[in-house]
């Protein structure tokens, strides 16, 4: 994976697949704190303590269609490679976190990618499960919920491509 929302998408696509009905995505750069900080919590399914342990190998998965897995490991690399840290924690029938950090400055970290269309095709495209999305930055935050987009867009089916680029560029604006 090459951008860290790629990484996001890889780790909110898990949490659809334990059944989470609800998602927060929290993004925070803290330029002051030289950080970087990605965090995903669901209420999906959790794992077991085993199931965690074996996450971390390069190679788990608990798919069937695929026996092979890769993006918890990855985004544990590139944080560490990025001089930051990785944690995850979750336990069944309570849902799961996931936490990257990364120095913001480090040559290693990856770039962003397009984390307000990522966000945004998620609250689109599954709108049956809540969605929130939290950036913090060292002078401002910004925050958007499924909620709110279907509030705003009552009775209207959201899964179109100029209401997606719509809310990216929202989220876009909400980042600067």
């Amino acid at each position: 994976m090459k951008t860290i929302d790629l990484h996001i998408i890889d780790i909110v696509h898990n949490s659809i697949r334990a059944g989470a009905t609800q998602i927060e995505i929290e993004l925070q750069i803290l330029r002051k704190q030289n950080k970087v900080i990605v965090q995903i919590k669901d209420n999906g399914c959790g794992m077991s303590k085993s199931t965690l342990d074996a996450i971390r190998n390069n190679f788990f998965s608990s798919r069937k269609e695929r026996k092979t897995g890769m993006g918890i490991a990855l985004l544990e690399f590139h944080a560490k490679q990025a001089g930051g840290s990785f944690s995850i924690e979750s336990e069944p029938g309570q849902g799961s976190v996931v936490k990257a950090e990364f120095q913001e400055n480090n040559i290693d970290r990856q770039p962003l990618g397009d984390v307000p269309l990522c966000i945004a095709t998620f609250i689109c495209q599954y709108s049956h499960i809540s969605f929130t999305f939290k950036y913090v930055s060292d002078t401002d935050q910004f925050g958007l919920c499924t909620d709110e987009v279907l509030q705003v867009f009552e009775g209207v089916e959201i899964n179109n491509p100029s209401i997606i680029r719509g809310i990216a560029e929202m989220i876009d604006s909400g980042l600067k």
